[in-house]
């Protein structure tokens, strides 16, 4: 398959390459067969085969940047079909009586809970795995996750995988499987590093942001019999039309006021 996609992307030049990658990982979101690995190491033979492709330094790292960013913004289009057909759809059939059978009431609600609470997560860490993402993506839209919250999580998770695909393909040929296999348990390592990094920022900032506001100093007390800790009186202002007479309070205890 990698070889035939390599052929197809590799034969009409960099729009072909372009377009044709975009293409195919959006009809993978729609349910064709062919996996995202597959299609990222195709992309990455094909840019290798391409004469036109990098001529130069500076050329091919902004061609490899579009590259990636043409990846990136195909997956998540592409993965955002089962999740919008899961959010439109999938409450319906989550009522319905398949799913009543399967799912007690008791357990649909810790099934939403859990969602609630780790669906950021759920989209985050699906993504690497083949074969998860589509019925994750639509779960967890039919439980209430939010668009934004899954293009956010999906995009960091896109920005892992594609990019490293790509340019394994490109710098190594076809031993980037096998470096794909060897060091895909470091990169794992990575995106549990940095998701757990992102989580305990929010946590972090959401407990900064809930702090309580310190209570202002009170105004230091009057002399004079108003008694020990007392709040200074400030002058009873005077009614309209009428000129303010003076004042019976002590110099000392105006100069405190201002």
């Amino acid at each position: 398959m990698d070889e035939w996609l390599t052929q197809l992307l590799a034969t009409h030049g960099l729009t072909i390459l372009y377009a044709g990658t975009l293409v195919i990982l959006l009809l993978c979101g729609l349910g064709l067969p062919i996996p995202e690995e597959a299609t990222f190491l195709a992309a990455g033979y094909a840019a290798a085969e391409i004469p036109t492709f990098g001529p130069n330094k500076e050329a091919l790292i902004i061609h490899l940047c579009y590259l990636c960013l043409i990846g990136v913004v195909g997956i998540v289009s592409g993965d955002s079909v089962p999740f919008l057909v899961g959010k439109y759809y999938g409450r319906g059939m989550v009522k319905g009586p398949f799913f009543q059978r399967l799912l007690s009431p008791k357990r649909m609600e810790r099934t939403k809970e859990f969602f609630r609470e780790h669906g950021s997560k759920t989209v985050f860490f699906a993504r690497f795995v083949a074969g998860l993402r589509m019925p994750a993506f639509f779960i967890s839209a039919s439980m209430g996750v939010r668009y934004r919250t899954f293009v956010k999580w999906d995009t960091l998770g896109a920005l892992i995988s594609c990019p490293t695909s790509i340019l394994a393909a490109y710098f190594k040929g076809h031993d980037a499987v096998q470096f794909l296999t060897r060091y895909k348990m470091y990169a794992l390592a990575f995106a549990l590093g940095l998701g757990a990094a992102i989580w305990v920022g929010r946590f972090w900032w959401r407990k900064k942001k809930h702090e309580p506001l310190p209570s202002p100093c009170p105004l230091p007390a009057a002399g004079g019999g108003a008694g020990e800790g007392a709040p200074v009186p400030l002058p009873a202002t005077a009614a309209p039309g009428l000129q303010p007479g003076p004042s019976s309070t002590p110099r000392s205890e105006r100069a405190l006021i201002r």
